[in-house]
């Protein structure tokens, strides 16, 4: 469960291009402010990083509930 949440959070720049369809050298123009990505692309950029951070949250509560139960 920890490797998981610790692969959350740190979604690559691949892993976001690929989540939103969109090219990673794309992804790479636009971190680098020398592409501005359409309006369509841009929600679908958003999504992808709003799923990461949900994910990401969904593992943390579940880390901390391990956390909260007592070892046996």
């Amino acid at each position: 469960m920890l490797g998981k949440a610790l692969d959350l959070a740190t979604p690559t720049l691949r892993e976001i291009a690929r989540e939103a369809g969109v090219s990673y050298h794309a992804m790479r123009l636009y971190r680098a402010q020398q592409r501005t990505p359409a309006p369509q692309v841009l929600a679908r950029i958003v999504k992808a990083l709003r799923a990461q951070s949900a994910d990401l949250a969904k593992v943390a509560n579940e880390l901390e509930r391990a956390a909260e139960r007592p070892s046996k």
